[in-house]
């Protein structure tokens, strides 16, 4: 039978009173600082006695089944303790007798569970910005002391671990093969080198899918659609290679503010740099820089504060970019960063992009595997991402996207031409054993 989360602080005086984990122990009289063991996996002498706090936190806070291995467990404890006010007061993780952190108890404030103040603002987990709706939304008449306290309120500085100079954990950087993305090295794929010649200039792309010819869009009868498509799908995925454009749409609070196509196939890198060159190419990484608008002159002026609080801390940017058969994603900025394949995502789960490592936001097989689905009535696979700055998404309150103060939407053009193409002319027109089983061999190959 299912059970609430508890309570972290309550939960974990209790953990350590408890002295039922090696290691987690008060480390003063008045019980406001306590010990932790963080020890790394791939040390020989690491044990499971080293992660069972984190273990028992993952259990209590996911009705008793924790998801993900130690590494995950870990983190979300740290996170955890970050939202809640804990601060780490020394760090030995290196420490070759006792690898431990020291944290201390927070300060004294709101029981947990209280409502806070109607315009205070409250930052979710993970120091990223998150405002309740009447402080965002707002009119302009709001007490500017407020406005104050809320800009002096967001959580956007680099408190959160991995930033610039970080260097990837052993067990990163003990894969073997490797990935170029842009020019960036990256573990774990096969390699796909970027030439920067080529970035950003129409000449030295290679070309976007074709639409069917001789009218086979709209009018074509028995195979001839079904043969147009899978011509467009082996040149979107030439070799072993996904290739696409980027439309990029920014949006704040719902109002599209930019718009812009970028050829460029290595990818881009969102920015805030209002005095930069359109279509400008990041020379070590081979990608598009795209910077976001600046807020101009909003009516809400609470709105276009918050908004430039936002850009002044984007920092670094957010890379999105194309390796092999796979869309990647990496925070580089102070600004967290949120993503869903759906502007209308209701599953209330926040989808992080991480600062530490690349991680897959789209997959090529994926979208093939939906082209399949599609081809036996269900639905269309998509073909966009869409992040939110700043600001989880999807919501866990379920507000929607368009309430968002800065959303990004990216379409990627070849799946879009190939979903409009598949949709236009129906799925009985794709319904062909050739097609069907050149999809699923393609899907194998990616």
């Amino acid at each position: 039978m299912a059970h609430s989360k508890p309570l972290l602080i309550p939960w974990l005086r209790s953990q350590i009173d408890s002295s039922r984990y090696p290691g987690v122990n008060w480390t003063n009289p008045e019980r406001t600082e306590f010990s932790v063991p963080w020890k790394h996996a791939l040390r020989q002498d690491s044990t499971d006695d080293d992660v069972l706090i984190f273990k028992a936190w993952a259990e209590a806070s996911s009705n008793g089944r924790p998801q993900g291995d130690s590494s995950v467990w870990k983190r979300n404890f740290r996170s955890a303790l970050r939202a809640k006010g804990f601060k780490m007061l020394s760090d030995n993780k290196n420490n070759a007798a006792n690898p431990h952190k020291v944290f201390r108890w927070p300060d004294d404030s709101m029981p947990e569970g209280e409502d806070p103040p109607r315009h205070q603002l409250v930052s979710c987990f993970d120091d990223c910005l998150y405002l309740p709706e009447e402080v965002v939304f707002a009119d302009s008449s709001m007490n500017q002391d407020i406005l104050q306290e809320c800009l002096k309120g967001l959580q956007l500085g680099p408190e959160t671990e991995g930033t610039t100079g970080f260097v990837p954990p052993p067990e990163q950087q003990q894969l073997e093969d490797e990935v170029v993305i842009g020019r960036c090295s990256l573990p774990g794929q096969q390699q796909y080198p970027v030439t920067i010649e080529g970035a950003g200039s129409e000449a030295g792309l290679p070309e976007q899918p074709a639409p069917p010819m001789g009218g086979a869009v709209g009018g074509a009868c028995g195979g001839q659609l079904a043969e147009q498509f899978l011509h467009s799908m082996i040149k979107t995925s030439d070799g072993d290679n996904f290739k696409t454009q980027f439309r990029i749409s920014v949006y704040y609070r719902g109002v599209k503010m930019l718009e812009q196509l970028v050829e460029n196939e290595a990818g881009i890198r969102l920015v805030y740099s209002p005095n930069h060159t359109v279509n400008a190419v990041d020379y070590n990484s081979g990608l598009t820089l795209v910077s976001l608008p600046s807020p101009g002159p909003m009516l809400d002026q609470t709105q276009a504060n918050l908004t430039q609080r936002i850009l002044d801390k984007l920092g670094a940017g957010v890379d999105i970019w194309v390796s092999g058969h796979a869309v990647y994603g990496l925070r580089r900025g102070e600004v967290k960063a949120f993503w869903s394949l759906s502007k209308f995502d209701q599953t209330r789960q926040p989808h992080e992009i991480s600062k530490l490592q690349p991680q897959p936001l789209y997959m090529f097989r994926e979208f093939v595997r939906g082209i399949l689905n599609f081809i036996e009535g269900k639905d269309s696979p998509p073909s966009s991402l869409f992040f939110c700055l700043g600001e989880k998404w999807p919501d866990p309150d379920n507000r929607s996207w368009e309430k968002k103060l800065i959303t990004v939407e990216v379409v990627l053009t070849s799946m879009e031409f190939l979903k409009n193409m598949a949709v236009d002319n129906g799925a009985s027109s794709l319904q062909s054993v050739e097609l069907q089983m050149s999809l699923e061999e393609m899907m194998e190959l990616c």
